[in-house]
């Protein structure tokens, strides 16, 4: 059953999670141990030798018990699952859907390198469920589909849920998204995906030409418009996706990029991930911390300078050093209007606290696409900066939708 299988994977996820930290904690004890016995000297080595033996093995039992509980944990789990409950997979459970998002998007390349069932794909949804990119499977799902189109994609560690975020807060309506409400507006059809955000930009811009291709030949009715918006990551996504896109149809439909807070330029989070790691490392006490900070995802990596190409890092031999900044930015679709908005959570953009850390996630140079280095040439005209606001708030705002709805309504 899906439901059972999920929960297996589930614990064999956690295990090795567990047992990552018991090597972790092992490898700076023994450090810490090695520093003090060479203080001591030749004198010492008997019991280091001892020292060293039984901490290896307690270690190695450790890792190995939590490993076998979660399993244990993750089987008791598989058994005892509700009515009804074993067809459905716990990766379209609305309740699991911020875990899973964040297990994506810290170890996705991980989880896919496993081939464990909690690894998502790029995919349509509907309903909180999969939709092929089938003639039948569309029209089936989408029985109110018009010829203009919004497809959606999310950010880093989100599901296609996030785009439900304060929905009865902000609306009084669980159901109320930028999508559904410009539904309401102009009669376009959105459209819902999900991916793994821990692969490479540059592999799900891939997939995601794929699945477009996909769409626009077997939607239900010929689409004449079609338009893009990213939160975070996903803005980035949707330029690779633009980039490597030679001569395909779907090209053609896209009039509209809608950028909402895209790390275009990079993220000042993932540079400080960076040069922790790199300070962490030099210590041999603290070595292991940067090795276990160096298992977070391709994607991530991604985002310290917004890579969006596999040029920009498929000649890296080792992703975690340091490296200069890129001196330009791969050019934009010219065939199509370009939207982009940045919030802080502060209300200048030039506050202190702005410059540094932004909307908590990205800065107001990185989602407008300009900085001293680079320049991405977003139209100043087609921005918008909103004070006050912090990352999440893009996903379902009423002053980000007050925003979309001028444009694109």
């Amino acid at each position: 059953m899906p439901r059972r299988r999920d929960a297996l994977a589930a614990a064999r996820v956690a295990g090795d999670g567990l047992a990552g930290t018991a090597r972790t904690v092992r490898d700076v004890h023994l450090a810490v141990a090695d520093r003090v016995f060479r203080y001591v000297g030749p004198q010492a080595r008997p019991v280091r030798l001892a020292h060293d033996g039984i901490s290896r093995v307690t270690y190695a039992a450790v890792g190995a018990g939590v490993r076998g509980l979660a399993e244990v944990g993750g089987r008791a789990a598989a058994i005892r699952q509700p009515a009804g409950a074993a067809s459905q997979r716990i990766t379209d459970h609305p309740t699991a859907a911020g875990v899973i998002g964040a297990l994506n998007g810290a170890w996705g390349d991980y989880l896919s390198g496993r081939r464990s069932p909690l690894a998502l794909d790029m995919t349509i949804r509907r309903h909180g469920r999969d939709v092929p990119p089938t003639e039948a499977d569309l029209a089936a799902a989408f029985s109110d589909a018009s010829s203009d189109v919004v497809v959606f994609l999310h950010g880093l560690c989100e599901t296609d849920r996030a785009w439900w975020l304060g929905a009865a807060k902000h609306y009084g309506d669980n159901d109320s998204t930028h999508g559904s409400r410009l539904a309401v507006a102009t009669g376009a059809t959105p459209v819902y995906l999900r991916y793994n955000t821990g692969h490479h930009i540059s592999d799900n811009g891939q997939l995601l030409a794929a699945l477009l291709a996909d769409l626009v030949t077997h939607w239900p009715v010929p689409i004449s418009r079609l338009t893009l918006v990213g939160h975070s990551m996903g803005a980035l996504v949707i330029r690779s996706a633009c980039a490597q896109a030679d001569g395909e149809e779907w090209l053609d439909r896209v009039q509209r990029c809608v950028y909402l807070g895209g790390p275009h330029l990079g993220a000042p989070l993932e540079l400080a991930a960076t040069a922790a790691g790199l300070a962490l490392a030099r210590f041999p006490e603290t070595k292991p911390l940067s090795q276990a900070l160096a298992t977070r995802s391709s994607g991530i990596k991604d985002l310290r300078y917004g890579d969006i190409a596999a040029a920009d890092w498929a000649e890296i031999t080792d992703p975690d050093a340091w490296r200069a900044e890129p001196a330009a930015c791969l050019p934009l679709l010219a065939s199509v209007t370009h939207y982009y908005v940045g919030v802080t959570l502060t209300r200048s953009n030039r506050h202190p606290v702005a410059r540094v850390i932004g909307d908590a996630f990205v800065t107001w140079p990185s989602a407008g696409g300009r900085s001293r280095r680079r320049d991405l040439a977003l139209a100043a005209d087609c921005g918008r900066h909103l004070g006050g606001l912090h990352h999440f708030d893009l996903l379902n705002h009423p002053r980000v939708w007050a925003v979309l709805e001028e444009w694109l309504g």
